[in-house]
């Protein structure tokens, strides 16, 4: 597997430029996506946004957790190109940005730009790695971190921003219900920056990807212990603790405690997603970022009934 991957990278490099210009044609398939994320968090705030583009429709999220309350806009969905969610992409950059209502009465005017302070860390699934994850193959899917820099005026009240931040940038076909369950948990602070992957497909039950990056430059993950069964009940798990081991031969711990958080449904609730803001300690630094958790509406899915010790990691 790993022989495979090293030779798509080499006959296949990633094109950063050919990623960050990608747009959907106008008779794409509605299962290709084309999809935007940021996650941006301090001690006194955390922004999260998404603008996910398909041909028949914008998938749409936007919140803000401040001063103990979250603010989220409702509408979890628009038609094609008509998202009060903005992403643009500047010399500098990318901008965000969003005017409206969230939650009943709340009201904001968000404006914000992403600027980049590490390069892009690209994951591509293709066909010629798992051959038969039919339904991800030929997606691209890179994270970059960066600052979001900006100001909001909730209610009234303006408010500068400055925030450590994770981009995520994905296209190509995303089809929800080939999901069976998956969990992402990234934290990020200007000393460090975590992020734990696991997703289950028919064709494989787990599969978990990681990187931690401390001031000794960025480490992959190795292995993880994280138990599975906390994550394989159909709902939000408060906490999680576990270690992680880094290719460099160190184990470091991992915690995560959920503070609050908004629920998503798509294409119709056959895939149910859950994105709390979360606070972490990890490899002892706190820090705050997000535990996302999803599930199919199937839960004879998750992870297809596997035993779950018996799971080769």
């Amino acid at each position: 597997m790993c022989r495979a991957l090293a030779k798509r990278i080499k006959q296949n490099p990633f094109d950063f430029q050919y990623a960050e210009s990608y747009t959907l044609e106008d008779d794409a398939d509605p299962l290709v996506n084309n999809s935007y994320y940021f996650s941006a968090h301090d001690g006194e705030m955390s922004v999260f946004a998404r603008l996910g583009k398909r041909v028949n429709a914008d998938e749409t999220w936007f919140a803000v957790y401040v001063d103990g309350q979250m603010y989220s806009l409702k509408e979890e969905s628009f038609p094609a190109g008509k998202a009060p969610v903005q992403v643009e992409r500047v010399e500098e950059g990318w901008t965000l940005s969003y005017q409206g209502r969230l939650n009943e009465a709340d009201e904001i005017d968000f404006r914000a730009m992403f600027i980049p302070r590490r390069p892009p860390l690209n994951e591509k699934w293709n066909k010629a790695f798992f051959k038969q994850l039919q339904n991800v193959s030929g997606q691209c899917h890179y994270e970059q971190e960066g600052v979001l820099e900006g100001r909001m005026t909730l209610n009234g009240k303006a408010i500068r921003l400055h925030l450590p931040c994770v981009r995520d940038h994905s296209f190509g076909k995303r089809d929800w219900n080939y999901m069976n369950n998956h969990l992402w948990l990234m934290a990020v602070s200007d000393a460090c920056q975590f992020n734990y992957s696991l997703v289950s497909y028919p064709a494989l039950s787990v599969l978990e990807v990681g990187n931690y990056r401390d001031e000794t430059g960025m480490h992959y993950m190795m292995q993880a212990d994280l138990d599975l069964q906390q994550v394989s009940l159909g709902s939000v798990p408060q906490q999680l603790s576990f270690r992680v081991r880094l290719d460099d031969g160190r184990t470091i711990p991992a915690e995560a405690r959920v503070i609050t958080g908004v629920t998503y449904h798509f294409q119709d609730g056959q895939y149910i997603l859950h994105e709390n803001v979360a606070e972490f300690i990890i490899d002892g630094r706190t820090c705050r970022g997000i535990l996302e958790i999803g599930f199919n509406r199937d839960s004879h899915r998750y992870f297809n009934q596997r035993v779950l010790k018996d799971i080769r990691r």
